[in-house]
């Protein structure tokens, strides 16, 4: 990033075409492959900013945030915002005190009377120095900037996460400041492969064994072997763009998109990291082979001659990198976390769960049933975070350990005394298998491959996969 002003100005000119055409849109090189590709995706991440608002947008790298910045651009000016009013900045490589140059001393367009200026500051964790306390400054002290609306975002939960605090009192009266933008859900990928799918409508967390979503399963009926084969093809391929995009030309995912994800945790979720890329890979698969179960960092340590500390750490670093989420134990009688109990890992996309592998096949790739479970999980958390809850929150989703010492997959509150269980199965098995649900306070659905069973009012219900992500997911 250049660091005089009139560059600045150079730089800013060349960034934000719709300062001088209406048609920007049609040649940008963001959005141009998304239209390219027939994607035809719009996450609505940031739909409902509001004026005056500071909002922070979190994600992982490459999961489309520069892209969601100029959608909303788009919807802003279709809504009547002039374009000259809007100002966005790839942030990577600045550094902090260049924001108060931006803001303050760079020729930008002038303001149309009577608007107010919109600030898109993209990857700003990737700015050098103590950026929040700067764009606090400009907040404390600069009334046009106090007044305008500004998004920041990043790839850094830690960073995210300790600039809210700095910001507090500085981000308006609207609501929803805390946006997120994991993978694309089962249900925007599913119909982007095949259109024909119906527009069910969705079912809620509360529920999922009612009356609503037994309807819905039963009118997916005759999509249950599309559904299916469309689930385990969201399995090998997640819902990054780019993978999305292979998937919908029938393509395996690129072979420089699998080692762009491995830079994103080799050389940006662990830049604080002495491991070596070998060692970087066998972590991950080693963390990723035990998806299923409570993690022992113990045992990851001993197996690859690594510290528990340095395995911790490096949890650590991919949970900040929003590569993973974690599932805590529920304590017993409460909706917290059991103490001192070990969590469940997930990846946030099965690239991430398969990454080793896709790099080198002779490493361990992910079990089906694992991954399913795994989706599953995510696919509770998009609609939790659809539905206003924060994606920070690892407090609200639990795995249950019964009194005999079986676990359940997937328990919380907001369920409504219903347990979700994976059992990725086409047989009829999963009965048999639904006795520690069946036996518990909860009940229970079990999530198959292709059994659709929603008989009982009383013991488990058997629901295919992709029929309940479908209805459940974004």
């Amino acid at each position: 990033m250049a660091t005089h002003i009139g560059q600045m100005a150079t730089e800013l000119a060349r960034s934000n075409p719709w300062w001088r055409t209406a048609d920007w849109a049609r040649i940008d090189i963001d959005l141009q492959p998304v239209e390219d590709r027939a994607l035809g995706y719009r996450s609505g991440c940031l739909e409902d900013i509001e004026p005056g608002g500071l909002y922070l947008l979190r994600g992982p790298r490459r999961v489309g945030k520069t892209v969601a910045i100029k959608q909303a651009i788009q919807v802003l000016i279709a809504d009547g915002v002039p374009g000259t009013s809007i100002v966005r900045i790839a942030a990577d490589g600045w550094e902090a005190k260049e924001l108060r140059t931006v803001a303050q001393n760079t020729a930008l367009p002038r303001l149309p009377e009577g608007t107010i200026r919109y600030w898109f500051f993209d990857e700003i964790t990737a700015v050098t120095g103590d950026w929040a306390t700067q764009i606090k400054w400009l907040r404390d002290n600069d009334p046009a900037f106090r007044s305008a609306t500004v998004v920041l975002t990043g790839s850094n939960a830690a960073t995210l996460t300790a600039a809210s605090g700095v910001l507090a009192g500085r981000r308006g009266q609207v609501s929803r400041r805390d946006k997120t933008l994991p993978p694309m859900g089962f249900r925007s990928f599913a119909r982007l492969l095949d259109p024909e799918l119906p527009d069910a409508p969705p079912i809620s967390l509360s529920g999922m064994r009612g009356r609503t979503a037994r309807d819905g399963f039963n009118d997916l009926l005759p999509w249950i072997d599309n559904l299916a084969d469309q689930f385990e093809t969201y399995l090998s391929h997640g819902g990054f763009p780019v993978a999305v995009a292979a998937a919908k030309d029938g393509d395996t995912v690129p072979p420089s998109f699998v080692d762009d994800i491995f830079n994103v945790v080799f050389k940006d979720a662990f830049i604080n990291s002495q491991l070596s890329a070998s060692k970087t890979a066998a972590l991950l698969e080693r963390i990723m082979a035990g998806i299923s179960a409570p993690i022992s960092m113990n045992g990851i340590g001993d197996e690859l001659d690594i510290s528990h500390e340095l395995v911790r750490r490096h949890i650590g670093y991919l949970r900040d990198g929003y590569l993973i989420w974690a599932c805590p134990q529920r304590a017993a009688e409460l909706w917290l976390p059991r103490e001192k109990a070990q969590d469940k890992i997930y990846a946030i996309d099965p690239i991430i769960a398969r990454l080793a592998h896709l790099r080198n096949n002779h490493r361990r790739d992910i079990d089906v049933t694992a991954l399913a479970e795994m989706q599953i999980g995510t696919a509770v958390r998009r609609r939790a975070l659809a539905d206003g809850a924060a994606w920070e929150d690892d407090n609200s989703l639990f795995y249950a350990r019964t009194p005999t010492r079986k676990e359940i997959d997937f328990v919380a509150e907001v369920f409504a005394g219903v347990a979700l269980e994976g059992k990725y199965t086409e047989s009829g098995r999963w009965a048999r298998e639904a006795a520690t649900v069946d036996a518990s306070a909860w009940r229970g659905v079990m999530v198959t491959r292709s059994v659709l069973d929603t008989a009982s009012s009383d013991s488990a219900w058997a629901v295919p996969a992709g029929m309940l992500a479908y209805l459940l997911d974004t």
